[in-house]
């Protein structure tokens, strides 16, 4: 139906976090619009559907707490510092990798802090 370009550039737009969401919401209306003629009333119908569904993504999605985090490494790279925490990788190991593989210095306190932060 759409291209995977497409999907990541509709589902920013809509403000879902991945494309799955925005696949969902897709189908759930296409499935929708095709059980009856099409009117406004069915058509703005829409509008619920994707808040819906984006209710649900914010309830599935933990938001990470960015407080007292200045920065901007670690804001760009939370969810993967998450991640490899949840993992089992310690905060050393964590700044090695960012280092290694994104040419990022991060120091181990930083991470230790933002850990913190977020409950781990």
């Amino acid at each position: 139906m759409f291209t995977q370009k497409k999907k990541a550039y509709y589902s920013k737009i809509l403000g879902f976090k991945d494309i799955e969401d925005f696949e969902i919401f897709s189908k759930r209306y296409l499935i929708f619009l095709e059980k009856q003629p099409i009117t406004k009333n069915r058509v703005m119908s829409g509008f619920f559907i994707l808040v819906e569904i984006q209710k649900e993504s914010l309830k599935n999605k933990s938001l990470i707490n960015f407080e007292n985090i200045k920065n901007q490494h670690i804001k760009k790279y939370a969810n993967m510092i998450l991640e490899l925490r949840k993992n089992g990788s310690g905060s050393l190991s964590i700044s090695k990798y960012l280092f290694e593989n994104h040419r990022v210095k991060v120091s181990r306190g930083t991470i230790e802090k933002f850990y913190k932060n977020n409950g781990l």
